[in-house]
């Protein structure tokens, strides 16, 4: 079992990741979106995972819907780092988490390019249900007891 962790860069959000693949096992991808290339993110994920993403101050975060509207990016408004990406797909919340973010960024597989922008939302859908994290859980501030 491989435990993985990162956070924006003042450590606002956290994202956790348990799976059984080594992070030398999961290709990032580079979406050619214009959001995710302007934000530099390189997405990973791997279907048979769990992901937590942990909030320590909800008024310092920002979700952002762009495109289809179809998937929230997890932003920390205080310092700008984009930290994962969820979408509910019938009734799941699934998600990818940003692999520049990771403790153990240096060890993932070379990113790789990916081009959903010219892809239809249900298009995207299937294929974000397909290669997504299929657990993903929030917890905010309030789930820790501040």
């Amino acid at each position: 079992m491989t435990h993985m962790e990162g956070s924006c860069y003042c450590g606002n959000i956290t994202v956790r990741v348990t799976c059984d693949e080594t992070p030398s096992h999961i290709t990032p991808r580079a979406c050619d979106c214009d959001f995710c290339t302007m934000n530099g993110a390189a997405w990973a994920s791997t279907p048979i995972a769990s992901m937590e993403i942990e909030i320590q101050n909800e008024a310092a975060i920002n979700l952002f819907e762009q495109g289809s509207k179809s998937a929230r990016f997890w932003l920390c408004q205080r310092c700008g780092v984009v930290t994962a990406v969820t979408c509910d797909i019938e009734g799941t919340r699934k998600g990818a988490f940003n692999a520049r973010i990771m403790d153990c960024r240096e060890e993932f597989a070379p990113t790789e390019p990916a081009s959903p922008k010219l892809l239809e939302s249900d298009d995207k859908m299937a294929r974000w249900d397909k290669l997504w994290i299929g657990n993903v859980r929030i917890k905010d501030c309030w789930d820790v007891g501040l």
